[in-house]
């Protein structure tokens, strides 16, 4: 610190070889703030050029040394906003959904990037470096904090000043001047700018879990609340639009996942899968060890089935149900071992190819940086269906991962409780030891093979016959897939969403060999129903877990059924007696 102080002065007093130290400190800093602003490296160096020339010039009047840093920034920040001003960049990549959603047009976007950077450089300058931190550059709190030697917490009021400030002058621009009503409610122990920063925190999660769940205590109580936090949330949406924040494609995440996956020999982690029915939430937890490049384990409980065990070493899978004393040794393909996600970066890619991605942020989960990532997925006539990603910043882990529907209601999520990288973990722990009474089943001698989505028309080819289905005309929409099974054999596998919703409301699976492979621990309950116009007899399992109540096996002319979802046996019986298979169905 010494030293940069005294470059600057130095700098001040006309010394060429002190300004062009300076430089060598000060230019990368600035290319990469002004890079992450435009998001274009031409533009991004003509503005550092354009701000290290007005650097030079003024230096002499830079009176504290400590806030030479600030500065910089300052001055990098206007020349990115003067090239947007000038250039009148177009707005090619942003969503015009989320656009709609907080009511700015496209063509309006340039005009109010100019006016964020009219009003950002109103702000006093700590609050204003804050914001070109946290919401330009993406920095965490805790490394801003950090940087600045100040309470996490002061940045948390700054932020949320500086953030207050540009909604009320952004808000006054596009509405025009008028009298605008605050929220009146204060509780007895917590002023409006308090409850403000409890808004922000709560919606970039940068609460600790025991925080949440007080906020959302008190946000049930205060239903007035609601429109307030609705309004915080639209500019955040706002802002990370204005500011560039928005966009980040599967190429982007693709090259990310590369240069981070180096970083990761072995992880341990212990999750949550928390499914939610009408509010309810049914939570599952896991286990796992992963050890590159294909060594994992892991370990569960389910409350029908009990204690799970599973090992795989390469394409070799082991599990072991220990309540119903039973261990199965199978081989797969390494298209399918990829296909199982064991290995965190194989989820991650399945998940960017398939939807637009887009960040909100760096923010804080249980203490680690997080980088905030959205996936929508349109769904017609319905919005968007949205999945909300937190990964560790530094190694892309997952560390929490919500599912919400059309309707914006949460529907599953997964939490990193616990979670350890590179400890060095014995490859002994992907021995799996079984108890010297358990016979191991071997299945190796066949290798179970990827998943192959159909179309209808390919499906009846595979059956040679048309498939029994479940017409519900535009209530559910039909997902077709191939599993080949031991012995060459292939089985259908037809899911059934409502549109809008990530998770399955209804498994079907039909082929000419059996495929279903019943826990044994749990005696399945002999039932008798109608199908196909005949009266079969069936097995009936129970789960009581959302997104697989139950789950139904029978046959019928030589071929193999089960059916299983979000429905009781009695509603499960009722659709099942209405598969039909007579004509050809539409594709």
């Amino acid at each position: 610190m010494f030293e940069i102080n005294e470059l600057i002065r130095k700098a001040q007093l006309g010394d060429l070889v002190a300004w062009e130290s300076l430089l060598v400190q000060v230019y990368p800093l600035a290319l990469r703030q002004a890079r992450a602003m435009l998001r274009d490296p031409d533009l991004a160096r003509d503005a550092v050029q354009n701000a290290l020339l007005k650097m030079h010039t003024h230096l002499h009047t830079l009176v504290e040394i400590a806030a030479f840093s600030a500065w910089w920034r300052r001055i990098v920040t206007n020349e990115v906003y003067m090239i947007l001003r000038l250039k009148q960049r177009d707005t090619e990549g942003f969503d015009p959904g989320i656009l709609q959603q907080i009511g700015v047009a496209v063509d309006e976007l340039v005009v109010m990037r100019c006016e964020l950077a009219r009003v950002l450089q109103l702000l006093p300058i700590d609050q204003q470096q804050v914001v070109i931190d946290v919401d330009l550059l993406g920095v965490s709190l805790q490394e801003v904090a950090e940087r600045n030697q100040i309470p996490i917490g002061t940045v948390k009021s700054r932020l949320s000043r500086a953030r207050e400030r540009l909604q009320h002058h952004l808000e006054v621009f596009r509405e025009g001047r008028k009298e605008k009503k605050s929220m009146e409610y204060v509780t007895e122990d917590t002023t409006m700018r308090d409850l403000t920063v409890l808004f922000y925190s709560y919606l970039e999660e940068t609460m600790s879990g025991a925080e949440r769940a007080r906020f959302e205590l008190d946000l049930a109580k205060h239903p007035e609340w609601a429109k307030e936090l609705r309004r915080h949330k639209d500019f955040l949406t706002l802002l990370h639009t204005l500011t560039g924040k928005m966009t980040l494609t599967s190429a982007e995440i693709m090259e990310k996942i590369q240069d981070v996956t180096a970083k990761i020999t072995d992880y341990e982690q212990v999750v949550d899968d928390t499914y939610f029915e009408r509010g309810i939430p049914q939570t599952l937890t896991s286990h796992s060890w992963f050890q590159a490049p294909d060594l994992y384990r892991m370990e569960s409980r389910h409350p029908s089935m009990g204690e799970v065990i599973v090992v795989v070493r390469g394409v070799e899978a082991l599990s072991y149900m220990e309540d119903a004393k039973q261990a199965v040794k199978i081989k797969v393909s390494e298209e399918f071992r990829k296909q199982m996600g064991l290995d965190f970066t194989d989820s991650l890619k399945l998940m960017a190819a398939e939807r637009n991605s887009r960040p909100l942020g760096t923010e804080y989960v249980s203490g680690r940086p997080a980088l905030h990532l959205q996936f929508n997925q349109q769904v017609s006539g319905k919005g968007d269906m949205i999945t909300h990603l937190w990964m560790d910043k530094d190694t892309w882990m997952p560390l929490v991962t919500e599912l919400y529907n059309a309707d914006h209601e949460l529907v599953q999520r997964k939490v990193v409780r616990e979670l350890r990288l590179n400890q060095g973990l014995p490859e002994e722990l992907f021995n799996l030891r079984l108890p010297p009474d358990i016979k191991v089943q071997d299945n190796t001698q066949d290798i179970l093979q990827p998943i192959e989505e159909l179309t209808l028309q390919e499906v009846q080819e595979r059956l040679g016959e048309h498939p029994y289905l479940w017409e519900q005309g535009e209530e559910t929409q039909a997902k077709y897939q191939w599993i080949k099974m031991p012995g060459g054999e292939g089985v259908l596998l037809t899911q059934y969403f409502v549109p809008g919703d990530p998770l399955a409301k209804l498994t079907l699976t039909q082929g000419k060999v059996a495929h279903a492979n019943l826990p044994p621990q749990l005696p399945p309950t002999p039932v008798s129903f109608e199908f196909a116009g005949t009266e079969v007899e069936g097995s009936y399992l129970e789960l009581g877990l959302k997104p697989a109540k139950g789950f139904l096996v029978w046959n019928h002319a030589d071929r193999y059924f089960t059916a299983g979802g979000d429905f009781d046996l009695k509603e499960l019986l009722l659709i099942i007696a209405k598969l039909s298979s007579a004509g050809t169905p539409p594709y």
